[in-house]
């Protein structure tokens, strides 16, 4: 008689295990597919650290789930790459954003989104690109001489309303700081030589580069010439030999330019390079067993 007693004991106990074993599951089973609601709605609404924690809580609730670690790292991406962006960081931005659009079965209006990014940072390189190319005509023609030209070459740049977005402040900073050169030069100001337009109001043109001689880089007073003779030492713009060259060879100016084309073409802003940081990414890919544009789509 004992033994039956024992018996419905033992399963009263199983049962009672079960069902609570049954019920836990049923709750996780629910807040799981909550947080992912709710992420998916704070992604609608554009929430997206909240989305992230939400996703974070689904995961805890089934850690190895493989739909909540692909739209929570889909997110996380996104989020970064909306950090890239605001700080102007395009082709690493732009990098991101792609890996956004390439998770698959993650959240699609993540994806959409990711690619209308990715569309206008195309925009703002090339609007950058149109920009930088502008201003340099316009530094030559100053370098020459030409200052009432360089203005109104400048001029197509000042002209256009797109240069006023933030994505092109430094542009517009340094064609200022230009034209208000060309107008003290023109107004009688200042020196009419064309040492005024020295290299740091351009970023890309080598014959105003510090790391590169050249004719435009010998207009200096005789004080000037002493001065540069006489010091010995190095600073931030030396260029050593082994700087311009790669395996004992010299880093041609072919290669810098087809270098420039590859570097463009992984869309990162090859105008905003002087040549030296050009060489710099030739050496650097070379080291790394990459092609140019693997080597800047990684690091820029």
């Amino acid at each position: 008689m004992k033994k039956w007693i024992w018996i419905v004991i033992a399963i009263v106990i199983g049962a009672s295990v079960g069902g609570y074993a049954y019920a836990r599951h049923s709750q996780n089973e629910k807040i799981y597919a909550e947080a992912m609601q709710r992420g998916r709605l704070q992604i609608s609404n554009e929430k997206y650290t909240a989305a992230e924690t939400s996703f974070t809580n689904a995961l805890k609730r089934k850690p190895n789930d493989d739909k909540a670690d692909k739209i929570l790292n889909q997110t996380q991406s996104f989020i970064s790459a909306n950090d890239l962006f605001d700080d102007l960081k395009f082709g690493q931005a732009k990098s991101e954003y792609q890996s956004v659009v390439d998770t698959k079965k993650g959240n699609e209006l993540l994806s959409d989104r990711a690619k209308a990014q990715i569309t206008k940072i195309k925009g703002i390189q090339k609007n950058r690109q149109n920009y930088n190319k502008i201003y340099n005509q316009a530094l030559d023609q100053a370098g020459n001489g030409q200052y009432t030209e360089s203005n109104s070459t400048l001029d197509k740049i000042f002209s256009d309303k797109s240069i006023h977005q933030k994505y092109y402040a430094d542009i517009l900073k340094k064609a200022e700081t230009l034209r208000d050169k060309n107008n003290d030069t023109i107004s009688g100001n200042a020196s009419a030589s064309s040492n005024s337009f020295d290299s740091s109001t351009s970023d890309s043109n080598t014959s105003n580069n510090p790391n590169v001689s050249g004719a435009k880089g010998a207009s200096l007073t005789s004080s000037e010439k002493k001065a540069a003779a006489a010091y010995k030492g190095s600073n931030e713009y030396t260029v050593t030999k082994g700087d311009r060259d790669l395996d004992g060879k010299p880093i041609t100016a072919a290669q810098i330019t087809s270098a420039r084309k590859q570097i463009s073409a992984a869309g990162v802003d090859s105008n905003a390079m002087s040549d030296q940081d050009v060489r710099n990414v030739i050496k650097g890919a070379h080291k790394n067993g990459e092609t140019i544009g693997q080597y800047v789509k990684a690091r820029y």
